[in-house]
C-alpha cells in the first residue's frame, strides 16, 4: 500500500494506536525511499555520492528513527498501561501531543534530510507523573481556606474597674467637703454646770480629670481591601485603652496624666497588736494570717466590713488554695472555702487579678472608691497631619476620668506585701 501522508487535522483526530501505526508507516516509507536512492546511485557507479548519501542515511537513522522509535516504543507502554491500569486516561492527551508536535516543529528538518545532508536533533517530551509541587507554578493550588477574623493575642481580664461605683459628669473637676477634725468631748453635764461644747472642722478637697488616649494609623488600602480591618481596629484600640483604664484605676501614681489608684491612695498595713513581740503575735503565719489582720485594722478603723473583698495575683491565690495547716498535718485551711467558682476567706470573696503584683494585696470596700469620667470610651476616625496625602486614616480613642476614694474612707482599703507582713506578724 502507498503511504499518504496526512494533514494536521487528521493526526489531531487519531488516537494513540493509528499515530503509532501512521508514524511506523511513514518512518518505513522515507527508509525506502532513502535505500532506492542509495542503489540507484551504486548502479551508476557513483561511489562518491554513495559514500555522501550513507553518511546521510546513518545520520537520519541516528536522529529520526532512533529517536522516534524510542518515542514510539514509550508510547506503545503508555497504551499498554492504560490497559492494565497503571496509567489513568487524563494523562494520555499529553503523551499523543509530543510525537505529533516534535514532527510538526521539526518538518522543515526532515524536508531538508530527505533531499541532501542535513544533520539535526530534537527531543521528544513523555508525559510524567504530576504532583503539586511540579506542575503547579504562580501560585497556590488548591486555594488555602481562611477562616475568617484574627486570632487576638490573649489580653487580662479588666478587674477593678467593674468593682467600682461610676460617676459621669460635665466638668473637669469634682471636689467634695470632708471632716478633718472633731473638737470637745461629753464628760455629762452636773446641776447648774454648763454644758459640754462640741465643734468640727471642714475640708473642701477635689480631683481633676485626666485623659488617657491612644490612636492606629492605617492605609485606607488597608480599610478598603481587609472587609473586617475596620471594626477590627476600632474593638482592639477600645479593648488596649480599657486596659490601660482598668490598670490606671488601680496602679495609677496620681502623677498627672495617670489616675490616682485605688493602691496608692489605700492605707498601709498596720500589724498592730499582731506585731512580732505583741500580745497576738502569730506562730507560723501564712498568707490567710495576714489577710485576716487587714480585715482587723479595717474594723478598727471604725469601716463597714460587710462589704469587704481581697484582691490577690492567680499565682498568690494558687498558693493559698494549696496551704496546708501544718508541716506534719495536711489537711487545708478550713477558714479557706471554696463555693462553685467564690474562693473567700472567712466569707470574704477572694478575687483573681492579674494585674495585682505577684506577692502584694488589696483588701478593700470598692464601695468607697468612684470612677469619674466624662463618658465612656469614645472612638472616632478622621485625617491628621499629612494623613490626606499619604492615603491614611487615624484611628482615635480616648477616655477622659479620674478615680478617688474621699479621705474619710482611705481606711476602708489596707494594701501590703505578702512576705514583709508574714514577717511583721510572726512569733520569734
Amino acid at each position: 500500500m502507498e503511504f499518504t501522508k496526512k494533514s494536521a487535522s487528521e493526526l489531531e483526530a487519531m488516537n494513540s494506536e493509528e499515530l503509532q501505526a501512521y508514524y511506523v508507516e511513514k518512518l518505513n516509507h522515507e527508509k525506502g525511499l532513502l535505500e532506492t536512492r542509495v542503489k540507484t546511485l551504486e548502479e551508476e557507479k557513483n561511489e562518491e555520492a554513495v559514500t555522501e548519501l550513507e553518511k546521510e542515511v546513518k545520520a537520519l537513522k541516528e536522529v529520526q528513527f532512533d529517536t522516534l522509535q524510542k518515542a514510539l516504543a514509550e508510547q506503545g507502554r503508555v497504551i499498554a498501561g492504560l490497559k492494565d491500569g497503571s496509567i489513568k486516561g487524563g494523562n494520555i492527551k499529553m503523551v499523543e501531543g509530543t510525537i505529533e508536535k516534535a514532527m510538526a516543529d521539526n518538518h522543515e528538518h526532515f524536508t531538508k534530510a530527505k533531499e541532501g545532508r542535513h544533520e539535526f536533533k530534537f527531543d521528544v517530551k513523555v508525559a510524567g507523573d504530576m504532583t503539586l509541587a511540579g506542575n503547579v507554578s504562580g501560585g497556590t493550588m488548591p486555594q488555602p481556606q481562611r477562616l475568617d477574623g484574627v486570632n487576638d493575642i490573649a489580653e487580662r481580664v479588666a478587674v477593678t474597674y467593674a468593682m467600682i461605683p461610676k460617676l459621669n459628669t460635665d466638668s473637669n473637676v469634682i471636689e467634695w467637703v470632708y471632716e478633718s477634725n472633731q473638737d470637745g468631748t461629753i464628760d455629762g453635764t452636773d446641776e447648774g454646770a454648763a454644758k459640754d461644747q462640741l465643734d468640727n472642722d471642714f475640708v473642701v478637697t477635689s480631683v481633676s480629670l485626666v485623659k488617657r488616649a491612644a490612636y492606629f494609623k492605617v492605609s485606607t488600602e488597608m480599610l478598603d481591601d481587609v472587609s473586617f480591618m475596620a471594626g477590627w481596629l476600632r474593638n482592639k484600640l477600645v479593648v488596649r485603652l480599657f486596659l490601660d483604664v482598668d490598670n490606671q484605676v488601680l496602679n495609677g501614681n496620681n502623677t498627672a496624666p495617670n489616675l490616682n489608684g485605688v493602691i496608692n491612695q489605700a492605707t498601709a498595713f498596720a500589724a498592730g497588736s499582731f506585731a512580732t513581740g505583741s500580745a497576738n503575735e502569730v506562730t507560723n503565719p501564712n498568707t490567710a494570717d495576714v489577710l485576716v489582720v487587714a480585715m482587723n485594722q479595717i474594723k478598727l478603723a471604725h469601716q463597714d466590713t460587710g462589704s469587704l473583698q481581697i484582691q490577690l495575683n492567680p499565682t498568690d491565690v494558687a498558693a493559698l488554695k494549696t496551704k496546708k495547716v501544718g508541716a506534719a498535718d495536711d489537711r487545708y485551711v478550713d477558714r479557706l472555702l471554696m463555693t462553685g467558682s467564690t474562693f473567700t476567706l472567712d466569707g470574704v470573696p477572694i478575687i483573681e487579678n492579674t494585674n495585682l503584683t505577684t506577692g502584694d494585696y488589696l483588701v478593700g470596700d470598692f464601695s468607697k472608691a468612684t470612677i469619674v469620667q466624662k463618658s465612656a470610651i469614645s472612638v472616632e476616625v478622621g485625617l491628621d497631619g499629612n494623613d490626606f496625602t499619604q492615603n491614611m486614616r487615624t484611628i482615635l480613642a480616648e477616655w477622659r476620668g479620674q478615680c478617688f476614694i474621699q479621705d474619710n474612707d482611705t481606711t476602708a482599703f489596707v494594701t501590703g506585701t505578702l512576705a514583709t507582713d508574714i514577717a511583721a506578724i510572726a512569733a520569734p
